[in-house]
């Protein structure tokens, strides 16, 4: 299995990560426009004709982590666990470690996530900085593949 580790220092306070990082309206501000959450704690990410939905396992002062049950065109995500790290530096500074574990081959798939998780982290500084970040918007975005979907029990 192999996984993606990043991390990036932050000039915002902790307290505005943590609700970047586990509410459905921080996500849809720097990840994914297309954001929903159910009262089960499933996380749905959609990026066009692309879905997963994450199970949160934690939420808490040291950050999420999450474990895709279900994907839509995304068949590398089923089973990764995503875990998203906060520390405090200080008031106004905080370090985001973000790894995403458990993927099956180093392919393209991999790769363009490799990419897309520095865009998103990107994504999250300017948000918590600015008020404003770049989330994935299915409205600007090119269409891909028909439909395949699988899941795991949760």
């Amino acid at each position: 299995m192999y996984t993606i580790e990043t991390s990036l220092d932050i000039a915002a306070p902790f307290a505005t990560l943590r609700a970047a990082i586990s509410t459905r309206d921080g996500f849809r501000a720097w990840f994914a426009d297309d954001t929903e959450v159910d009262a089960a704690g499933h996380y749905t990410f959609s990026f066009g004709p692309r879905v997963v939905t994450f199970t949160l396992e934690r939420a808490d002062d040291r950050g999420v982590a999450m474990t895709c049950v279900r994907e839509q065109n995304n068949p590398d995500w089923l089973g990764t666990e995503l875990v998203i790290a906060l520390t405090p530096l200080s008031d106004r500074q905080t370090r985001v470690e973000l790894a995403h574990r458990g993927y099956p081959h180093k392919n393209e798939c991999y790769e363009r996530c490799v990419e897309g998780w520095a865009h998103f982290l990107s994504s999250l500084a300017l948000y918590a900085t600015t008020g404003k970040g770049h989330p994935f918007d299915a409205k600007v975005a090119a269409p891909a593949a028909a439909p395949t979907t699988a899941a795991v029990a949760s």
